[in-house]
């Protein structure tokens, strides 16, 4: 988060304001730099304080200014002294509305002075001030007139002015804040409280295994971008829903978009989540995580995301994809890695790391699985683990005759080239080689959007879809969540078999798959 101007903010999480003193006043006020804490964790109220107390002590440097100068006389126009205004003004306060009356005056500097009779009076002007909302006591307080007598600055004076202004700012910050109340909730505390910081580094040292390196680091930065935020010191059972509120505006107000800020909170849920079963955070119901419902995409954002996504191919465009002369120019993974992925509609990463002994037979049908149990295997979420039929097509062209001989040969992974642990996974030199193969078949880039990997997924449900493939049967096989109400249509009634004869003849290509088979063979 770009901070304001004069405001920095402590690894407590709290906003501190710090000013240079400009050089020519710092013999003349006895100090350098002016540093004050602003007892806020919020960075709106913080950029509000900073921004306030700029305007003020820019007033006390050009009073000063004005003290030390040969000629100390009143504001000139025109050769003419520019008297003070004045105004009369009307405060009101306690809850009988009492009026009171005062004369408020205006200097040339910025600076007022309110006229009061007494200190009973000047009370009274006070707490009424206090009661304003929209200005501060302190900022109503005009600093000490210059003195006529001399033309030589008031050192003493103009160093109270700064101290003044300080403790007027400790004592405004203490009637700002927010009152505790007597009947507030108290914080449960959990069986084994923790700081926030060791808590988020116990939580990212607990999925580092079974996590690639590229989404350790982005989880890492949002998990620690938070604690930051809110301290790392503080106790995490102490941490609230308007902890994560703020730290969602204040990366808001960076700049960060909807589908970032939502990527964000979902790691702030989970580690919520694994907080609660390490004792360090108080259980709530299913429903009540602190990171939920912060984010939520508009009609209008998810509109404009579709648009830009990945784009389904046409018929036309697998045709010539996936023709045999199209197919001999890939490589021979990554020919297979486009043809499951043309079938299977799997995710890249899913395809990239296939090991060979998720290849097994249910009831007879030849079945592949998509799952985290493997070195280096990892999912999207529990939805996506699955076990598939494999399409006929896949067989017609030898998949499983291939999977045999890396058997005989000791590999372990399909893909035995890819290496394990990869920063982007193991799906992203498919992806670079597929992309690669649309270009050079010669797909233009869409008007709207783009065409990937993935683009196989999006044409695969499509398909499914306009194939009249019910809605439960595609999310099955291509791992996608569902409702609870639709769990139960395909759930624990229906075998492989029965998604094969559902699945299979809604992802009929028309391949020439006689001469691709015959490709497929030349370079094994």
């Amino acid at each position: 988060m770009r901070l304001a101007h004069h405001l920095l903010r402590h690894v407590s999480g709290v906003f501190h304001f710090r000013l240079i003193v400009p050089a020519d006043l710092q013999p003349l006020l006895g100090r350098r730099v002016i540093k004050q804490s602003l007892r806020t964790r919020d960075p709106t109220l913080a950029r509000w304080w900073a921004y306030t107390l700029g305007a003020r002590y820019a007033q006390i440097f050009a009073a000063a200014r004005s003290r030390g100068s040969a000629m100390a006389k009143e504001p000139m126009e025109d050769g003419v002294s520019v008297p003070p205004k004045r105004r009369d003004v009307q405060l009101r306060m306690g809850t009988g509305n009492e009026v009171l009356n005062y004369v408020c005056e205006v200097r040339a500097d910025g600076s007022m002075r309110f006229e009061a009779k007494d200190e009973a009076d000047h009370a009274r002007m006070m707490a009424a001030l206090k009661e304003a909302k929209e200005t501060p006591a302190w900022l109503a307080q005009a600093p000490p007139p210059p003195s006529s007598a001399s033309a030589s600055p008031d050192v003493e004076g103009l160093a109270g002015m700064i101290e003044a202004l300080s403790a007027s700012l400790a004592q405004s910050l203490s009637v700002h804040a927010a009152p505790v109340s007597p009947a507030a909730p108290v914080v449960a505390v959990p069986s084994r409280p923790r700081a926030i910081g060791l808590a988020a580094d116990q939580w990212l040292k607990s999925i580092e295994a079974e996590t690639i390196r590229k989404t350790l680091t982005i989880k890492s930065a949002a998990i620690m971008g938070f604690a930051r935020h809110v301290g790392v010191k503080k106790p995490m059972h102490e941490v609230q829903r308007e902890d994560v509120h703020m730290w969602v505006e204040a990366l808001r107000a960076s700049g960060l978009q909807t589908p970032t800020l939502v990527n964000k909170t979902s790691y702030l849920r989970g580690f919520f989540t694994w907080a609660v079963q390490a004792g360090h955070y108080p259980k709530f119901p299913k429903d009540e995580n602190p990171a939920m419902g912060h984010v939520v995409f508009r009609k209008r954002e998810k509109l404009k995301r579709k648009a830009m996504g990945f784009r389904a191919f046409t018929q036309e465009q697998i045709q010539a994809l996936y023709a045999p002369e199209a197919l001999a120019m890939l490589s021979e993974g990554a020919r297979w890695g486009a043809l499951i992925g043309l079938y299977t509609g799997a995710r890249v990463s899913e395809v990239g790391q296939l090991a060979l002994a998720d290849f097994t037979t249910v009831d007879g049908v030849p079945c592949l699985t998509i799952t985290d149990e493997g070195e280096g295997q990892s999912i999207k979420n529990e939805a996506s683990r699955r076990t598939i039929p494999i399409h006929p097509d896949l067989l017609t062209l030898g998949l499983m005759e291939r999977v045999e001989q890396l058997r005989k040969k000791d590999e372990t992974r399909l893909f035995s080239k890819v290496k394990i642990g990869a920063v982007n996974g193991q799906g992203q030199w498919l992806s670079k080689a597929f992309t690669r193969h649309i270009e050079a078949v010669g797909i233009t880039k869409p008007a709207k959007g783009k065409y990937g990997f993935h683009s196989l997924r999006q044409t695969a449900i499509q398909t499914m879809k306009s194939a009249k493939v019910p809605l439960e049967w595609r999310c099955a096989y291509v791992g996608h969540d569902l409702d609870e109400e639709h769990v139960e249509t395909y759930s624990g009634e229906y075998g492989q078999r029965e998604m094969l004869e559902m699945v299979a003849p809604g992802l009929g290509w028309n391949l020439n798959l006689g001469r691709i088979k015959h490709q497929i063979a030349l370079f094994e």
